[in-house]
C-alpha cells in the first residue's frame, strides 16, 4: 500500500492527535506501541497515523487484530487487514482469535471482555508498553449517553479515559470525529471494512449510535462534541471528589485488619455529603463489597447521620454496622 504524500487536514488532525498523546507519556526510546485494529475506518486511520508518527518519536509500532469469529467472513477480514497493516509498515502484525462464549452478560459485553483479554495477551507477547485504540469523539458521546441511562453519577458520564495506565490503554482519537477518520483513510487511499454489526439494532451500542445521530440532527451540529466535553469535565470533577473521599477515609480510619475496617463516625459526619457518600462507596468496595448501589450507600450513611440503633446492613460480600462511635465494614466472603 503506497500512501499519498498529500497532507490533507483530516490526515494532519489524526497524526497530530496521536503525536500529542504519545509525547505526553514521554515513553523510553525504542518502546513498542501496539495498534489494535479491526479493519474499520477508525482503527485503520489510527494505524496509518501511528505508523507515520512512531518512528519520528523513536518508537516502534506493531499491530494486533482480534478475530471474534462472530461472522462467517471474519477470518478473511482479519487476513486482509493484516496484509494492509504490514504494507503500512507495522511490524509484527498478529491475529488473536477468540471464542466469544454466550453468558449472562450478553453478546456485546462478552465480545468486549474477550477482546480486551486478547489485546493484553498480545501486548505481553510482543513486549509492548501501550495498546492504542481507535475510539473516536462519537464513541465517547455514545458512552456518555449510556452512562446517563445507568444514572450512576459522575463516573458513569465520565466516558472513556484517554489514558488508562492500569490496563496500558491509550485512546488518542477521542477528540476526532468519525467523519474525519474516514476522510483521512480516503485521502490516503486506504480501504477499510464496514462491519455489518455496526448497523444491527440487536446491539445496544448501535441503538445508542442511531439515537445520537437523531439528536445531532434535531438539536443541531455539535451535540456529540458537547457530550464529549461533558465527559471530560465530569472526569475531572470525579477525580477531585475521589481524592477528597480518599483523604477523608485516611483521616477517619481507626484500624484495619485483613477482613475488617473501622472508621470514626465523627470525622465522617463532619464532611460534605457528596464527599462522604463517595467515601462510603469506596470503603465498601475496599472491604470486599460488589455492585454497591446508591441506595445501599445512602443506607450506610443513615448509620452516621440518622443513628437510632439500627441493625447491621448486609451488602453483597460485606456487613456494615455502627459500634459506638465507629463505623465497621466487615468482609463476609468465603
Amino acid at each position: 500500500m503506497v500512501l499519498r504524500n498529500r497532507l490533507t487536514p483530516a490526515v494532519a488532525d489524526v497524526r497530530r492527535a496521536i503525536r500529542v498523546a504519545l509525547e505526553a507519556l514521554n515513553l523510553e526510546p525504542n518502546s513498542r506501541i501496539l495498534i489494535a485494529c479491526s479493519g474499520g475506518p477508525d482503527s485503520m486511520a489510527l494505524a496509518a497515523a501511528a505508523a507515520f508518527e512512531a518512528p519520528k518519536l523513536g518508537l516502534t509500532a506493531a499491530a494486533v487484530i482480534v478475530d471474534h469469529g462472530l461472522q462467517d467472513q471474519s477470518g478473511d477480514v482479519a487476513a486482509s487487514t493484516a496484509e494492509k497493516l504490514e504494507q503500512l509498515g507495522l511490524d509484527p502484525v498478529v491475529v488473536e482469535r477468540v471464542v466469544v462464549e454466550q453468558t449472562g452478560i450478553g453478546l456485546e459485553a462478552a465480545a468486549r471482555e474477550a477482546r480486551y483479554q486478547a489485546l493484553e495477551r498480545a501486548r505481553k507477547l510482543l513486549g509492548a508498553d501501550l495498546i492504542l485504540l481507535g475510539h473516536n469523539l462519537e464513541d465517547q458521546a455514545e458512552t456518555v449517553l449510556l452512562g446517563l441511562a445507568r444514572g450512576s453519577g459522575l463516573r458513569s458520564i465520565s466516558g472513556m479515559k484517554t489514558f488508562d495506565p492500569g490496563r496500558h490503554l491509550l485512546r488518542p482519537l477521542l477528540g476526532i470525529s468519525r467523519e474525519t477518520l474516514a476522510t483521512s483513510c480516503q485521502d490516503q487511499d486506504i480501504s477499510y471494512w464496514v462491519d455489518p454489526h455496526n448497523s444491527d439494532d440487536r446491539f445496544t451500542r448501535v441503538r445508542v449510535r442511531k439515537l445520537l445521530g437523531t439528536l445531532e440532527s434535531e438539536l443541531g451540529p455539535g451535540f456529540a462534541a458537547a457530550l464529549s466535553r461533558t465527559a471530560e469535565m465530569a472526569m475531572e470533577s470525579d477525580e477531585v471528589v475521589l481524592l477528597a473521599a480518599q483523604k477523608l477515609l485516611a483521616d477517619s480510619e481507626v484500624s484495619k485488619t485483613e477482613n475488617q475496617i473501622r472508621f470514626a463516625v465523627n470525622s465522617l459526619a463532619d464532611s460534605l455529603p457528596g464527599v462522604r457518600r463517595r467515601a462510603l462507596y469506596e470503603a465498601a468496595n475496599s472491604a470486599g463489597a460488589s455492585s454497591v448501589s446508591r441506595i445501599q450507600v445512602l443506607g450506610v450513611e443513615e448509620l452516621i447521620t440518622n443513628w437510632h440503633g439500627q441493625k447491621q446492613l448486609l451488602l453483597s460480600g460485606i456487613t456494615v454496622e455502627r459500634e459506638g462511635d465507629q463505623l465497621v465494614f466487615t468482609s463476609v466472603a468465603n
